[in-house]
């Protein structure tokens, strides 16, 4: 499979995948099927694709290999952009964490300092798949800044490392790797996190409580649901055992939402396959569709997606045009060529600095004022 129908697989697979679990989110009122062949607010991607195409054109203007703390810049200017003026034309139901924390970057708060720490939501990770797409040559690197993406929305370690996660199965899958080896490599990373992460919050303690930080958690259960793949028992006892972390009730949060993406990629086969069983038996089901469907789209290739939702699915040629230009972009990236040549430890001297013990990042209420009421999700 040429990489180029895999960076497009990619692209397509979020938006298409993020459609088909939209009509059912947090309810179950049909069985999907597929995309209707007709143009309905069923052939609409949500929030989670709007955002995911926020992060690609960021890359794009502010290349991340060049310099970090510029692209962190230019992605929050995106993000505001999305707040005014969504893809599609309308908000698709965003996560109110997330949107508190755009309207925070908008209102010229850092993006060291926008993100909630406690917030571990799956709101970055449903987004993270396109910086696999660019850096799909260097899955590793795909891994540092696709968690980094999330720290100015999700600053707590378990959202930063199920993005990060997101970015490397996405880009190890266009790379031609086996599933199997992505999700051990991966699983690799997670747990010497604090080398291939640039950026956590090191004020926020590790435990078991809600409000701390459990990388051992994320990866217990992203190596469980490998793990039950393989085995008989059925899909609802399956996803019952990656939720059994007290407070966590659906798969809103990040852990359990990637956890089934690595679960359902691994037990079943082919992009229609495993995205229409993860929307079909999850909660957050446009979440769990488009992060399935970014890595299955990866893995599978743009020619493995059905052709008749490639063809239904809403802006399919931005979609298609932004898979070109990331394809042009990753071309034109080769390891080594630009280097890193500002990394976030020479835009930010002091990590600990950046977070005052007692700050009020809330405190912009005289900022925030003027800031319009969009029609925010309940949720993480």
């Amino acid at each position: 499979m040429p990489q180029r129908n895999r960076v497009l697989g990619a692209i397509l697979g979020e938006a298409i995948g993020d459609a088909l679990g939209h009509p059912i989110e947090f309810k179950k009122t049909h069985k999907v099927v597929g995309l209707p062949s007709h143009i309905s607010s069923e052939n609409m991607f949500t929030d989670d694709t709007q955002m995911f195409c926020a992060i690609g054109e960021a890359l794009l203007a502010a290349p991340p290999h060049i310099d970090e703390d510029a692209f962190m810049n230019m992605l929050a200017k995106k993000f505001d952009e999305w707040r005014h003026s969504p893809l599609g034309g309308s908000h698709r139901a965003p996560g109110g964490n997330c949107m508190d924390a755009v309207r925070k970057l908008g209102a010229g708060v850092h993006w060291t300092k926008a993100g909630g720490l406690d917030f571990k939501g799956n709101g970055s990770a449903m987004r993270s798949g396109v910086v696999g797409a660019y850096y799909w040559k260097n899955p590793e690197y795909a891994f540092r800044i696709g968690g980094l993406t999330s720290v100015c929305t999700h600053n707590n370690l378990e959202a930063i490392l199920g993005a990060a996660t997101v970015a490397y199965l996405v880009a190890a899958s266009i790379a031609g790797q086996s599933f199997a080896r992505s999700v051990g490599e991966v699983l690799s990373l997670c747990c010497d996190f604090a080398k291939t992460v640039p950026f956590y919050p090191r004020q926020v303690k590790f435990g078991e409580a809600f409000s701390d930080q459990n990388p051992w958690y994320l990866t217990s259960r992203f190596g469980t649901a490998y793990a039950l793949a393989t085995d008989t028992l059925p899909i609802p006892e399956c996803i019952a055992r990656l939720m059994d972390r007290e407070c966590i009730v659906t798969d809103g949060a990040v852990v359990p939402a990637v956890a089934e993406a690595i679960f359902f990629m691994a037990r079943f086969h082919g992009y229609g396959e495993s995205v229409l069983t993860a929307v079909n038996n999850s909660d957050d089901t446009d979440t769990v569709g488009a992060i399935t469907g970014t890595i299955a789209g990866a893995y599978c290739g743009a020619a493995g997606i059905p052709a008749e939702w490639v063809y239904e699915i809403e802006l399919r040629d931005y979609l298609i045009g932004l898979a070109d230009r990331i394809w042009d972009a990753s071309e034109a990236w080769q390891r080594g060529e630009h280097g890193v040549v500002a990394r976030l430890a020479d835009a930010c001297e002091d990590f600990d600095g950046l977070f005052e013990d007692g700050e009020d990042v809330d405190g912009m209420a005289s900022q925030l004022a003027g800031c319009e009421d969009e029609d925010d999700e309940v949720e993480f």
